[in-house]
């Protein structure tokens, strides 16, 4: 066979071993890129597959131009990323720019304006551009997993780079992606192992030892065997923690995840929290519906407030048939002509008044708020319309202009109000707001002369709403025979109330109405779709509704005279809007810590009653006319003008408890390790158990020396490689030598007397390389050395090797 056949044999050879490893890299990051793609963290995130496909097929060909420098290649296949994420990212801006030169230049104002207003110390609120940073997360972990496996040789980095990034993505969403994290934990030992296997078969090779022409696939097999079992046992681990201990080890394992989160919340203030994320934050922009939740029971916040109420976070005003948008922010940024939705926030001072209009049939209340854990949306929470807080504040509402083209704020429609200051564990605040206290008589009278903002925005509704939807809200007023818009919001809430609640609902079809499959399809669900079928419902029949999320009162503790509010009862409700009283809520989910709203029948002060707020207009209350709050304020121990923190934690008892918990780590830690090792060395005596006592003994001390970081080199002979063994460990010298020297008589010289060293000294030598092979294994693990092999003291250099030998 001459030397141009033989190449070509080898080429195909490499390219054949190649195609194992490429599959293990597709599958292994295929299953993040899809748990990403189905998180439902913002839309658009469909795109994900497709990047990560571009990025497989162009990482596949710099991996294989040997000629092409590193950093000329990562700059080539950055600058194709760019073009293609571009290209995929269009559809998600204005329709307008049709080109891809305008869509870049669109993006690349945006990032610029926000990376401002990070600098600024503001929160990003661009949705677009999450789904960008996605987009070339995904192109990364491929490029950088097929780099790592075949052109630096490290499995390692890239397995816990998507490990990483599948667990932080894990963590939080519901449903749990099962199948990916089965296909990713699968997929991550297999490509370990054919790493492994790869290394071996080419120093083997190199080095002409004979080994069984089935080795490697008898190892990928038993590894595939030992990952179907290591699977198949987690399978029957609880799926709850039960002991106290090991909730506060998980609770201190989530801290790293949680910082993690938070700077993505800074970073992209807007993204969709999937329902049961386990998280207190809301999202201020996107609020989809969803399948199945499970929200925790921590604690979020105590609420001192002489009524019950809920604690509304963030209203939301358009429905777009797959969940709720609040446009609030780029309506009010659009008017006032500002770069983002939250520069066009209000500010409001400590103290200073919020200058509603709705006013009738309210009582002026204060609630005294304690944070139980970190706010990373920085929302202040307050039940019925907010008009003073103790804390500096940025209040987000609608903003118009009058006939003659001037400003008009209108303070009625508020979506939300963030902190200036971060909200802190332990951060109490105080908000002085109007409470409704309207009676029945009240809301039937209160007609329908709806202001425009009103009649423009909350009876929306998006144009392919199925008919039956309209049809059936229609069909249950008619049959209540209910004629105001207070009797229709009845009738619909009390016909929602006979629906199932439940928790546990599948994920909901795409390309669906979620409304008119709830209704007529799934008939069961939880708040989101029960608030939502009535919003959707009376706009349907013209009555103005919007959809709010934040909690539900929570657990009064009388005791304490406090609301306990925990993260189980996370809620969303409808508000119904009536002229001249604002904002009223209805409660149309009949779950155990839901509340009807209670109103008498007639008021119980007549006319008095009109004038409850009307005379509130100051920065200050009227002190003979608001006691309560004076009182209030007096009993909490409250400055109204500023925040407070307490610290009622044991020092001591939260450093035991810490310390049990980093103790329990460290110990499955070191248990998992003993496993490992253990395994390893059962494989590795299976595996080596059809060669001869020399070549065996030889096998096991190269494998063990090249895991320690000392594998050798293909142009080293025996002897070398021996040598420069001897010169690292002298102590093991005469065995080193001798296991040499053996395997080389045993290869090279037929019939020969072959001594092997006792199996004694061999032992020494392997807890010698196995104690050094532990001390440098998180050397290698946590800070890799530069690209390419280290060679030893006095040793040339290695020649350029294939792709993947």
């Amino acid at each position: 066979m001459n030397r141009s056949s033989l190449s070509v044999s080898t080429s195909s050879l490499n390219i054949w071993w190649m195609l194992p490893g490429l599959g293990l890299i597709g599958l292994l990051t295929g299953a993040v890129i899809r748990s990403l793609a189905i998180s439902g963290w913002a839309t658009g995130l469909s795109i994900l597959p497709a990047v990560g496909t571009m990025a497989f097929v162009v990482s596949l060909v710099l991996v294989n131009w040997q000629r092409l420098h590193r950093w000329a290649a990562h700059t080539v296949s950055f600058l194709l990323a760019w073009v293609w994420i571009v290209q995929q990212v269009g559809p998600l801006l204005d329709e307008r720019l049709t080109s891809w030169r305008d869509q870049a230049a669109e993006l690349v104002i945006r990032i610029i304006g926000w990376v401002r207003v990070l600098a600024s110390g503001g929160r990003g609120e661009d949705i677009v551009l999450f789904v960008v940073a996605l987009a070339f997360l995904s192109w990364w972990l491929v490029y950088a997993t097929v780099w790592a496996v075949f052109r630096q040789r490290r499995p390692w980095l890239p397995v816990i780079a998507n490990g990483t990034v599948f667990l932080v993505n894990y963590t939080y969403v519901l449903p749990k992606p099962d199948t990916e994290a089965l296909v990713l934990i699968a997929c991550a030992l297999l490509l370990l192992v054919y790493h492994h296997v790869m290394q071996r078969r080419a120093a083997w090779e190199a080095q002409q030892i004979n080994y069984p022409d089935l080795l490697p696939l008898r190892a990928m097999w038993a590894a595939t065997v030992v990952g179907v079992v290591l699977i198949l046992l987690t399978a029957f681990l609880p799926s709850t923690i039960t002991s106290e201990r090991a909730a506060q080890t998980w609770e201190t394992l989530r801290i790293p995840f949680r910082m993690a989160r938070a700077a993505w919340e800074d970073a992209f203030s807007t993204i969709n929290a999937p329902p049961g994320a386990g998280s207190i934050s809301f999202t201020a922009r996107t609020a989809p519906l969803g399948g199945a939740r499970s929200p925790g029971l921590d604690l979020v916040m105590t609420v001192r407030s002489s009524r019950l109420e809920y604690w509304r976070a963030v209203a939301f005003d358009r429905y777009d048939g797959s969940g709720w948008v609040n446009t609030t922010g780029e309506l009010a940024r659009s008017a006032l002509g500002v770069a983002t939705a939250e520069q066009a926030r209000t500010p409001l001072a400590a103290g200073e008044t919020l200058p509603v209009t709705d006013r009738r049939a309210r009582r002026l209340i204060t609630q005294t708020i304690t944070l139980a854990q970190e706010r990373n949306d920085d929302l202040l929470s307050f039940g019925g319309t907010p008009v003073q807080f103790s804390l500096p504040a940025q209040v987000e509402h609608l903003v118009g202009r009058d006939e003659n083209g001037g400003i008009t704020p209108i303070y009625d429609d508020v979506s939300l109000v963030t902190s200036l200051t971060p909200l802190s564990a332990e951060t109490t605040y105080t908000v002085t707001a109007l409470v409704s206290v309207a009676d029945v008589q009240s809301l039937r009278n209160a007609g329908t002369d709806y202001p425009q903002w009103v009649r423009e925005r909350y009876l929306q509704l998006p144009p392919d709403l199925p008919a039956r939807v309209r049809a059936e809200a229609a069909r249950v007023i008619a049959a209540a025979n209910a004629e105001t818009p207070y009797d229709q919001a009845i009738a619909i809430q009390d016909y929602l109330r006979r629906l199932t609640y439940s928790e546990d609902i599948p994920p909901p079809p795409s390309n669906v109405d979620l409304v008119d499959w709830f209704l007529f399809e799934q008939r069961a669900g939880y708040c989101d779709y029960f608030a939502s079928a009535m919003v959707v419902m009376l706009r349907s029949v013209g009555v103005p509704a919007r959809w709010v999320r934040g909690y539900a009162s929570g657990d009064y503790d009388p005791e304490q005279g406090i609301y306990l509010v925990r993260e189980n009862v996370a809620h969303s409700w409808p508000e119904v809007y009536f002229p001249g009283i604002g904002w009223e809520r209805f409660e149309p989910t009949a779950a155990s810590y839901t509340s009807l709203p209670e109103r008498p029948l007639q008021s119980a002060f007549g006319e008095e009653e009109e004038g409850v707020a009307g005379s509130f207009g100051g920065t200050v209350p009227d002190p003979g006319r608001f006691e309560e709050l004076e009182d209030d304020l007096t009993a909490s121990g409250v400055n109204s003008g500023a925040a407070s923190s307490t610290a009622a934690n044991n020092p001591s008892a939260a450093g035991s408890s810490l310390l049990t918990g980093w103790f329990s780590v460290v110990l499955v830690i070191l248990m998992g390790i003993g496993l490992i090792m253990l395994s390893v060395r059962l494989w590795l005596a299976h595996e080596l158990r059809g060669l001869r006592l020399s070549a065996a003994a030889y096998a096991e001390m190269g494998w063990l020396a090249n895991i320690a970081g000392l594998p050798q080199h293909p142009a080293e002979t025996p002897a070398e490689y021996a040598q420069r063994l001897a010169h690292l460990f002298p102590e093991h010298a005469t065995t080193i030598y001798g296991i040499a020297t053996a395997c080389v008589a045993e290869r090279y010289r037929r019939g020969a007397v072959t001594r092997v060293p006792t199996e004694d000294r061999r032992q020494a030598l392997r807890r010698t390389l196995t104690r050094y092979a532990i001390q440098t294994a998180f050397q290698r693990l946590w800070l890799p050395l530069r690209r390419g092999d280290r060679v030893g003291a006095g040793s040339q250099p290695a020649p350029t090797a294939p792709v993947y030998l």
